[in-house]
């Protein structure tokens, strides 16, 4: 059986190896150029796949539509994690970076996160002329229209003008384009972006399959001319003095001058304007948006509203660019009229004359539950059909391009027979992510927390290439050269810790620190007051400081670490107990029909996973433990 809604053009012939039918256009096409399209494209091509990446505008891949930065809390270490693995994200921003810094420093090893600038325009064209250089890889100016499904699975796309491209998978990375609309008060517009056109035929195709759509929203704030501020009356935040790369393959240089941000604080006067002309807004007064917005990364109206008992919210202004004309105002996403926002913009500190170049403006549009994936993030419904990134109700660049590099090499593999990668929660953010996804699925913009993740001490930013590294060198994603050097820099790492443990040390006082006899370099970067800088001097040989401060997080941290691996190898137990695709939940009488209901919808892999699906209870989970324990004690030996 065919299903597709349009007359489709003969196949042209592509690129093809064994694996390929005659016909095949190529093995893996790709839907969109966004963050998640991108990691998707290159991990697929890499690994062997002949592969199309379709784009509306081929220029405006990779482009940072919203804020300018990468990173963050919780997203930074899904950056580093994209690198461990072989992604790509990593290096387009430490090659046009123009500030950055670590978060949440004070706060421990466990949550330090790295937040990095890009100069916008050079990130896109970064990423633009990496793919271009990529064998396997070809890129198609067109828009996805619908989808051609026999038999169950995916065979190709059909686009606007009628083509047909035909392949084996499919990855869809459709970003806020799918039947989407953008606001301004009253001024609405069919548009995935600002300028560009919506994406409406792949939504009615989704549909037509039987995936349950409904609709998200989320937002932009106003772009301002810099040289309209006046800098002296904001509060300036400077990027780090050393560099901080996100790749381990990047070198430890500077990309450009590095840029301040500037910080500015609303007030009474901005928040009255809001509510004065709540009436103008779309959200509320005019009740035109019906999807629901990122509670952890709200707009303007919904702090005056919703926070009232904050006097001032805090603003971050900052560059877009080297040469950018425009700065970016964090924190005030909006969609009020354009006068309104200007009006807005003055009451800021240092904005009294700003001239805004371009309005804010929400955007709303369709996605698919999550919860239709398997944790490959391959559809249950069609098999081939990969989805990732906004698609998949996510928020955000970072889990957006971890999205599609697992889509990417799943649809790779799934082409060329190979198994597919699912990681776990023990193993990774990413792991976490998708779990969170595929079991509890999303009724707001998901965001990756630190909080999310209850495995985090072991998930740390300064590990994530010991974690995944020999996952992505067993791939075919990091070569023998940078898996080379990741073996160099594991055994300096071991041979820094050993060295650490060994060597004596009391009786001594360093700093505030007394030790006694028998106390060791261990014990002293055990404390919290010491740090790497105050014992290097000690070690037998010279350490260098990033294996060093390395070692230190790892010999600081170790109590929690064995804590942590106990707690995820009691957890290995229930995740250890696969549950049959076919497993009939609706004839276990003993499960609630809401149970039921659920565990027929998102049909989990593991008893672990079906744990953690919102609504079962521990009462549950006993039933189904029971019933999976019968079935083997049914199987013969």
């Amino acid at each position: 059986m065919t299903n597709h809604g349009r007359p489709c053009a003969a196949p042209k012939s592509g690129a093809m190896n064994e694996h390929s039918s005659p016909a095949d256009d190529a093995q893996v096409i790709v839907v969109g150029g966004g963050h998640a399209g991108v990691e998707a494209a290159a991990a697929a091509a890499r690994l062997g796949a002949a592969t199309i990446l379709v784009s509306g505008d081929p220029l405006r891949i990779a482009t940072l539509a919203c804020n300018p930065s990468i990173g963050g809390s919780a997203k930074g270490q899904l950056v580093r994690e994209i690198d461990a693995l072989g992604g790509v994200m990593a290096q387009l921003i430490d090659a046009t970076a123009l500030h950055a810094r670590f978060l949440n420093e004070s706060k421990g090893p466990s949550v330090r996160a790295l937040r990095a600038l890009a100069d916008k325009p050079a990130y896109a064209r970064a990423a633009q002329s990496l793919l271009a250089g990529k064998p396997n890889l070809r890129v198609v100016a067109a828009m996805a229209e619908d989808l051609v499904v026999e038999g169950g699975a995916i065979r190709g796309v059909v686009t606007a003008d009628g083509a047909f491209l035909r392949a084996r998978c499919v990855v869809l990375a459709t970003g806020t384009f799918l039947g989407a609309k953008t606001f301004r008060g009253a001024d609405v517009a069919a548009e995935g972006r600002f300028g560009e056109a919506p994406a409406l035929g792949m939504s009615a195709a989704l549909g037509r399959l039987g995936f349950p759509l409904a609709r998200l929203k989320t937002g932009t704030p106003p772009r301002i001319d810099r040289t309209s501020v006046d800098v002296a009356q904001l509060s300036e935040q400077a990027p780090s003095p050393t560099p901080l790369p996100f790749s381990y393959r990047s070198p430890a240089r500077f990309a450009g001058p590095q840029l301040p941000c500037w910080i500015a604080l609303t007030n009474e006067r901005t928040h009255d304007l809001v509510r004065q002309n709540l009436s103008r807004s779309p959200l509320y007064g005019l009740d035109l948006i019906r999807g629901i917005g990122p509670r952890y990364c709200p707009s303007i109206e919904d702090k005056v509203v919703k926070f009232a008992h904050n006097p001032t919210h805090q603003i971050f202004i900052e560059p877009e660019g080297w040469d950018e004309p425009t700065w970016y105002v964090g924190g005030f996403s909006t969609s009020l009229p354009a006068d309104v926002q200007l009006e807005m913009l003055r009451t800021l500190p240092g904005c009294a004359d700003v001239v805004m170049l371009r309005a804010g403006y929400a955007v709303e549009y369709d996605f698919v539950t999550p919860t239709e994936l398997d944790p490959s993030l391959e559809t249950r419904r069609v098999a081939g059909l990969f989805h990732c990134g906004q698609l998949n109700g996510t928020s955000g660049y970072e889990e957006a391009a971890a999205q599609g590099l697992i889509a990417g090499i799943n649809a790779a593999h799934r082409a060329l027979g190979r198994p597919a990668l699912r990681l776990g929660r023990e193993t990774s953010y990413i792991g976490t992510m998708i779990d969170d996804l595929v079991t509890k699925g999303v009724d707001e913009p998901y965001r990756m927390l630190t909080s999310r993740a209850e495995h985090r001490v072991v998930l740390r930013h300064d590990n994530a290439d010991l974690r995944l590294t020999p996952i992505g060198h067993e791939l075919g994603l990091i070569p023998d050269a940078e898996f080379a050097a990741f073996t160099a820099r594991r055994n300096a790492l071991k041979d820094a810790r050993e060295a650490a443990e060994r060597t004596r040390i009391g009786p001594t006082c360093i700093r505030t620190a007394v030790f006694g006899a028998g106390a060791t370099l261990a014990d002293a970067l055990r404390r919290p007051e010491l740090s790497f800088a105050d014992v290097a001097g000690l070690f037998p040989r010279p350490i260098d400081p990033a294996i060093g401060e390395r070692a230190h997080i790892e010999i600081a941290m170790e109590g929690y670490v064995r804590r942590a691996e106990a707690a995820i190898a009691q957890a290995a137990g229930d995740e250890a107990k696969t549950i049959p695709p076919a497993f009939a939940y609706v004839a276990i009488d003993q499960l609630s029909r809401e149970a039921r209901e659920k565990l027929e919808r998102v049909r989990p892999r593991t008893l672990g996973a079906a744990a953690r699906i919102p609504g079962l209870t521990p009462a549950d989970i006993a039933v189904l433990r029971v019933m999976l324990h019968r079935i083997r004690q049914s199987i013969p030996a």
